[in-house]
């Protein structure tokens, strides 16, 4: 370890922190300051081409930092100039200016990755700690998107600041990281109690619905020209209740906060209309969040005002049969996960037939299966389509175009699943439960000409009604003008158990970016219904919990409180972000909104980029010159109670993933490479 390798002199800088400390904070600000660009509405995206030669356009932190981590993984065949190896060398430079006794460790090392494409022994083990610090930091954003699928970007950036400040307390000022990381505990613990107490806002949920209702009345009201002083009256009392729901939050407006910094947010009504009515069809039907039923499917080729929300399935397939009809109208279904063609052994075999009475047993034994499945099939009652999940063969298929029943054929098991929950139609399983379903059929026939067994009746009608699903439209689409991207839509089944987003674009850059944004607003919308309190963003949050740990008092040590002095501060990195990355100016802002937060009443106020109310319209050519304000610090700071939003649960997880994550970090003490 380090403590042995160190001389006598240098024995306190063991005690306060390693080497490898020193290097694991120092790579974490370095990730973050590259990745802070991203944060925000004006932030730019990364266009990332990764080694396979896709190219993949986004702004969202979780993605960037998986992409890191795979570049981190060729690198090692064909070092190029990139972001990650610049952060590697700009530690090695930082190393060498401080630490005396490595320096000509350092420079071989730097010479051989400049000569060299191939790292060398000691360079690698640099590769291999900047390799587990990303991975360390891609399983935290994997926790935060899988729970609320958004704020992966102000994790890391919260991340990078707090690993900064740590730096200095542990490296300038002597604190050892176990205080630090104490400090870090309990500024948490108090910034939880400040957010839980009353500065949270609430959500009108039912907002949406009860705008409809409004409008129903109001169609009612004027169609009744008899009482005109009633309707007036009912009228001002509908603007007086629109101008109360002005100041209200809606979901809609939150989902919509949700896509202001994506690329796509110049298209976020739209987008928020879908995510909002998926999920409430969804919560209808369950009466809980099930955002596993919620399908995203891109198809490139088309413009995003061609997105819409398919109330089933749609799966990239076509019927069978060229002439097999198109549009299918109250389609009852069956969903099949056995072939509808004679049986192959898995393994390789050989038939041997040595005479003519041996060759008719075979065409004997073949026909009578593909007559037991036509019996099967033409005794299901109102039947027009067949879901397989495996192949038909041509005897079969010809036989069901000539009944009139369209059949689909090698269907994926994730299609045939959410075909079967969306119709209602369970899976039959091999050929002898699709026979033993007609035999209950021809059992109901007999004994309801005998009138006997009634209760038996029932049972058996409700044990076959379960393997018949219905589909008020199936139907085939064609994708653009390539015959060969054929779809086939199930749309309004009779279960609002799944639902399937489309989502459209003109490229496939543009169709991943869309769909990625789509299903943060979705998780948005579901954090809403399970737990509507939400925050204000733009950091006026953080900024409030700034200005009350100025009020701090405890009896902990000088160390911890300089710990959460620290803590606090480095909050504010999210206000200075968003500036930054705006064009603004951060210290004359930034001063600004503090002092404005030392007043209770202003509690809510932050930086608001998006603003776009106040912007005067003029014609170009009669327009006078000196009227034109050319202060682009105009409007910015705002109160954020009605502008932006976050959910309070999300803003909770941000800080404790940033400073659990920090904390971990800091109890690192060296790197073992085996």
């Amino acid at each position: 370890m380090d403590f042995f390798k160190l001389q006598s002199g240098d024995q306190h800088k063991s005690v306060l922190g390693s080497n490898d400390l020193k290097f694991c904070l120092e790579t974490v600000v370095e990730i973050s300051n590259f990745i802070k660009t991203s944060l925000g509405p004006k932030s730019g995206d990364k266009l990332i081409v990764d080694e396979n030669g896709n190219i993949i356009v986004t702004n969202d932190g979780y993605s960037i930092v998986k992409y890191l981590s795979k570049s981190s993984k060729y690198d090692d065949e064909d070092d190029e100039d990139n972001d990650i190896i610049n952060l590697e060398s700009s530690h090695n430079s930082y190393n060498n200016n401080n630490n005396n006794n490595n320096n000509n460790n350092n420079n071989n090392n730097n010479n051989n990755n400049n000569n060299n494409n191939n790292f060398s022994k000691s360079s690698s083990i640099d590769r291999k700690r900047f390799q587990t610090i990303v991975e360390l930091l891609i399983d935290c954003c994997k926790t935060q998107e899988r729970l609320y699928g958004d704020g992966t970007t102000s994790v890391l950036v919260l991340i990078g600041s707090f690993c900064s400040s740590a730096l200095k307390l542990i490296f300038e000022k002597g604190i050892p990281p176990h205080i630090v990381s104490n400090g870090f505990q309990h500024s948490l613990n108090h910034a939880l109690k400040l957010l839980n107490n009353s500065y949270y806002l609430n959500v009108n949920i039912n907002n949406q619905d009860n705008n409809n209702n409004n409008n129903n009345n109001n169609n009612n009201n004027n169609n009744n020209n008899n009482n005109n002083n009633n309707n007036n009256n009912n009228n001002n009392n509908n603007n007086n209740n629109n101008k109360e729901k002005e100041k209200e939050i809606s979901l809609e407006k939150v989902t919509e906060s949700s896509l202001l910094s994506k690329s796509i947010s110049f298209y976020k009504e739209k987008l928020s209309k879908l995510s909002i009515e998926s999920v409430k069809l969804i919560y209808s039907y369950y009466k809980r969040v099930e955002l596993k039923r919620i399908k995203v499917m891109t198809i490139q080729g088309s413009t995003l005002e061609d997105c819409r929300l398919i109330k089933g399935c749609l799966i990239k397939r076509f019927f069978s049969h060229e002439n097999m009809s198109k549009t299918i109208d109250d389609a009852s279904i069956i969903v099949l996960s056995f072939p509808l063609e004679f049986p192959k052994p898995k393994t390789n075999f050989n038939i041997s037939i040595n005479s003519m009475d041996q060759l008719n047993r075979f065409i004997q034994i073949k026909s009578n299966y593909y007559q037991s499945i036509k019996d099967g099939i033409k005794l299901v009652k109102g039947l027009k389509c067949v879901v397989c999940q495996w192949g038909i063969d041509q005897e079969i298929n010809e036989f069901l175009y000539q009944i009139g029943i369209s059949a689909i054929s090698w269907v994926g098991g994730d299609d045939l699943e959410r075909i079967s929950i969306s119709s209602g139609a369970n899976i039959i399983n091999d050929l002898d439960s699709l026979l033993l379903l007609n035999n209950n059929n021809n059992n109901n026939n007999n004994n309801n000409n005998n009138n006997n067994n009634n209760n038996n009746n029932n049972n058996n009608n409700n044990n076959n009604n379960q393997f018949i699903g219905y589909v008020k439209q199936i139907k085939e689409l064609v994708m653009g003008n390539d015959s060969s991207s054929r779809y086939i839509e199930f749309s309004d089944c009779k279960n609002s158990s799944t639902v399937t987003i489309l989502v459209r674009g003109g490229s496939k850059e543009m169709s991943d970016e869309t769909a990625q944004c789509l299903r943060d607003s979705i998780h948005i919308v579901g954090g809403c219904l399970k737990d509507p309190r939400i925050v204000p963003s733009g950091g006026a949050t953080e900024l409030y919990l700034f200005n009350q740990f100025k009020d701090f008092k405890s009896s902990l040590s000088i160390t911890t409180m300089m710990a959460i002095k620290s803590w606090s501060e480095s909050l504010l990195t999210i206000p200075i972000t968003l500036l930054e990355n705006g064009g603004y100016d951060c210290q004359k802002h930034i001063i600004k909104l503090i002092q404005i937060h030392s007043d209770n009443d202003f509690r809510y106020y932050g930086v608001n980029i998006n603003n776009s109310s106040d912007d005067k319209e003029f014609d170009l050519y009669n327009c006078n010159i000196k009227s034109i304000s050319m202060d682009t610090n105009q409007n910015i700071i705002q109160d954020m109670k009605f502008k932006s939003w976050e959910l309070l649960n999300l803003k909770k997880s941000i800080l404790k993933l940033a400073t659990e994550t920090t904390c971990m970090l800091l109890s690192m003490d060296a790197f073992i490479c085996l």
